[in-house]
């Protein structure tokens, strides 16, 4: 299948949108529905994993008292379609695009109308508000009861049973079995508590997220997201460059072909540093390093566990990882030295210190019979929490924006390549090796325009990373600047006495 399309920001909106009334037509058995394409000034479509359903907005612009016939209540459906041309649902390459309709079982709920103005006689605005129909669901549910299984399992349950979900759910599996009362939560609300609690069965890692694209809903560990089923680095779905020479379409290349999308699909319109490091709040969210005391009710012990970023950082698959296999080294996000004589930041337990109460083997089983203990753990949060807490903050530590032309198969979730430039004199620019490289995407806003007949999209991507594919200083006591400049001198150095004071030195 070759890939065609006229220009990157093109998209293929459905000829008919339609806004379906809970009340009939007179005379009708059956719902109003109505056609208000014509009327469609802007979509916005948005999604994330930190949001649990897909969310939008739709600009209307009646001049003629077509929704007049259509009393707005906030209780309407709305349906609609859109995907970038050459990413169909039939093609199996690339994600869908979004498909609201009744034939697909998914159309979008109304759930508020804003901003209704009259800017002039006979002309009226409105702001549609839409959301998933999960969304509507979970505000009339609350959930009061045990779970006992791998808690993917009770996410599933959750999902079937009190969402009234039949969207696809992309899971990663989670060890071991756990009992768990949830005591009058939301459905969401419960899934995110037992994401927090959640530990992967197939990475070293902690802390899930549940969220919905347009693919269905998942709930992964933010390293099950950077990987691919091989438990390796995932390869981007997109690339993007903010340099003014950028090869055009490079990314779209049909393999089988020699068609590509004609224009820049790769070109940043706007590029934006959201976070680039905070030691302080680092040190205090325990990302570096953190302390945890346990304290067991029934068996009256306690115990404490130290959590160290450094060790643990070798444990995991991280965005600074180029490589599809694991020998590419990587490297901290941030040169985690301190200004004390041997010691680093994640020497410091003490700057996150937390109290627990644990209760691990409360619900143990054991078969009269063979003797066997089946072990039904009850927050285990010594598996989770400071392990969760230290990768959610090394990931929001580093986090950027951009304005890219539309794609629909860029999600909330997916991989992309980024790359910007640096100035390293006033002739000479070079890519920016700390802030290119991957990032996950946990964040996407769809911007859709339809000033003339052909509408534009626009999207704005909130992207994050853990890691760098360039180390920084050594992390040592000396904090030494051993890099040579092109007369082959090296530059300043220095260190620091035992008095704590900078001493500068002169290697020229």
């Amino acid at each position: 299948m070759s890939i065609q399309a006229p220009k990157a920001g093109d998209i293929i909106l459905s000829e008919s949108i339609f806004l379906t009334s809970y009340i009939s037509e007179q005379g009708s058995n059956e719902p109003f529905r109505m056609d208000i394409s014509e009327l469609v000034q802007e979509i916005q479509l948005f999604e994330g994993i930190n949001y649990s359903t897909m969310a939008g907005a739709m600009v209307l612009v009646d001049a003629s008292g077509v929704l007049d016939r259509l009393p707005l209540t906030g209780n309407e459906l709305l349906e609609f379609t859109a995907h970038t041309p050459g990413f169909t649902p039939d093609d199996t390459k690339y994600p869908r695009g979004y498909d609201f309709t009744m034939q697909s079982g998914f159309p979008m709920f109304v759930y508020k109308v804003r901003n209704i103005a009259e800017p002039s006689p006979g002309v009226k605005t409105y702001i549609l508000e839409f959301c998933s129909k999960e969304k509507i669901k979970d505000s009339q549910r609350k959930i009061c009861r045990a779970f006992e299984s791998p808690i993917h399992e009770s996410v599933i349950k959750v999902l079937r049973k009190y969402l009234k979900s039949n969207k696809d759910l992309f899971y990663e599996k989670t060890n071991p079995v756990v009992k768990y009362v949830i005591p009058k939560k939301s459905p969401i609300d419960t899934i995110r508590f037992l994401g927090t609690e959640a530990i992967s069965d197939k990475f070293k890692s902690a802390g899930f997220f549940f969220w919905e694209t347009s693919d269905g809903f998942h709930f992964k560990s933010l390293e099950s997201m950077i990987s691919n089923s091989s438990g390796v680095a995932k390869e981007p779905v997109a690339e993007y460059s903010n340099s003014p020479k950028i090869e055009a379409g490079k990314m779209y290349r049909e393999k089988r072909g020699n068609s590509i999308i004609k224009g820049s699909m790769e070109k940043v319109f706007e590029f934006k540093i959201l976070n680039r490091y905070d030691t302080l709040t680092n040190i205090e969210d325990g990302v570096y390093a953190s302390r945890i005391v346990t304290y067991d009710p029934f068996t009256k012990q306690h115990k404490e566990i130290d959590f160290s970023y450094p060790h643990e950082f070798t444990e995991t698959n991280h965005m600074g990882q180029l490589s599809k296999d694991k020998t590419t080294e990587t490297n901290s996000l941030m040169p985690i030295y301190n200004y004390e004589d041997d010691k680093l930041l994640s020497d410091f337990p003490e700057g996150k210190y937390m109290f627990v109460s644990s209760a691990i083997g409360m619900h143990d089983k054991k078969n009269e019979k063979t003797g066997e203990i089946t072990a039904i753990d009850t927050a285990a949060v010594e598996n989770t929490l400071q392990k969760s807490m230290s990768q959610l903050g090394a990931f929001n530590s580093f986090a950027i924006e951009i304005v890219v032309p539309g794609n629909t198969a860029v999600t909330a979730g997916s991989v992309i390549d980024f790359e910007t430039l640096t100035q390293t004199s006033p002739k000479e620019t070079r890519i920016d090796p700390y802030m290119s490289g991957r990032y996950l995407v946990s964040e996407v806003r769809h911007l859709i325009q339809r000033p003339k007949t052909t509408p534009d999209h626009v999207m704005t991507l909130i992207c994050i990373k853990d890691s760098v594919a360039k180390p920084y200083m050594k992390n040592d006591k000396e904090l030494l600047n051993t890099e040579k400049r092109k007369d082959g001198l090296d530059v300043d150095q220095f260190t620091i006495d035992k008095g704590g004071i900078l001493v500068w030195h002169k290697t020229f």
